[in-house]
């Protein structure tokens, strides 16, 4: 049997930094890219899809949302199954369900398929009424069972040492990882997509053989949230910036569909040609980017403190003689000479 393993899809979830249009169309992707991978799945050979939780994003979505992901799911031909995840535990479904779609809890704990068994996330007593060693069996999960000071840590030891799961499929940690527990695998296909600079890298989900007990992560989501780190230190003119950031994001292997945050490290002289702005316009052919300036102005301090008439060096001056603190005394004495030249306190 062949088995479609994604989780935390967080369907309706938004990142409010972006622009108002760039976020209607990421929902808007989604939901459409996920109709896309369930009418292939068939094709694909996939005799079930499991979803572990975090669906949706929020107990009220837009209806055109729903309506598209249940839509999705009737573009495929086999059970659809699902557990509710933190984020979806409250959500009502106030419509009536594909009858495809199948939720496991309290009420419906298994669905057997051929001669498999799936499991949702109930009380291992109800398991035991009803488990079939002869069968496959796999078992849906939602938390996290590494981290105890988790506030959704929960014990899987409860289900492994009492039972024997051909594959345990998990959700909630939003990275692909897998673990042998009691000679088991027990498996995160990670979100479906990213939702923000706190996910970067690739998102998927996980294929399944239970026959010959093997899996593989399968890269999905279309766009990816990249961050790029770009040292510019030594740079002098504008031209020499944009060299040096084009140069920077190429190596992050971007294509113009990712989301791009460009963070600027290093130093520069008082007379370098920063003019973000243009740099930041002249990047405008990306789907989106930002550009986090932590740069600094790199400063002579000797120099200034010899300048006669100054404001800079009466500064330095009356910041030597009340701070001891060498370290202090020298980032005090960058910000103070930022804002002097009428530069962005970094």
């Amino acid at each position: 049997m062949k088995l479609l393993h994604a989780a935390d899809i967080h369907l309706g979830a938004k990142n409010s930094k972006l622009p108002l249009d760039r976020q209607n169309l990421l929902r808007s992707e989604q939901v459409l890219q996920i109709r896309e991978l369930f009418s292939h799945a068939d094709e694909d050979g996939f005799d079930a899809i499991l979803i572990c939780g975090d669906l949706f994003h929020a107990k009220k979505l837009q209806s055109k949302i729903t309506t598209g992901f249940f839509s999705s799911v009737k573009e495929f031909s086999g059970p659809v199954l699902y557990i509710k995840g933190n984020h979806d535990e409250k959500f009502d479904f106030e419509f009536e369900l594909p009858k495809n779609f199948i939720v496991l809890d309290e009420n419906n704990p298994c669905f057997t398929l051929k001669n498999t068994t799936f499991w949702g996330q109930v009380d291992p007593q109800t398991i035991r009424q009803n488990y079939n060693p002869e069968n496959q069996n796999v078992i849906l999960l939602h938390g996290d069972f590494e981290k105890t000071n988790s506030n959704d840590y929960f014990d899987i030891t409860k289900y492994t040492d009492n039972f024997h799961f051909d594959y345990i499929a998990l959700g909630h940690v939003h990275t692909f990882s897998y673990k042998s527990v009691s000679g088991m695998p027990a498996v995160y296909p990670g979100s479906l997509f990213s939702n923000g600079f706190d996910e970067c890298g690739d998102k998927g989900y996980v294929s399944v053989n239970l026959e010959n007990k093997k899996f593989a992560f399968q890269k999905f989501a279309g766009r990816r949230y990249i961050i790029c780190n770009c040292d510019i230190t030594g740079f002098n003119t504008y031209e020499e910036l944009h060299k040096i950031v084009i140069s920077a994001i190429k190596d992050s292997g971007e294509s113009k569909s990712d989301l791009l945050r460009v963070i600027l490290q290093g130093y520069y002289s008082e007379n370098s040609e920063k003019y973000l702005q243009t740099l930041q316009s002249s990047l405008s052919e990306y789907f989106y980017i930002e550009i986090v300036d932590n740069s600094k102005l790199k400063i002579d301090f000797d120099k200034l403190k010899n300048e006669k008439l100054s404001f800079k060096s009466e500064f330095l001056l009356l910041l030597e003689q009340n701070e001891p603190d060498e370290q202090v005394r020298n980032e005090i004495a960058r910000l103070g000479i930022e804002a002097l030249r009428g530069e962005d306190i970094s």
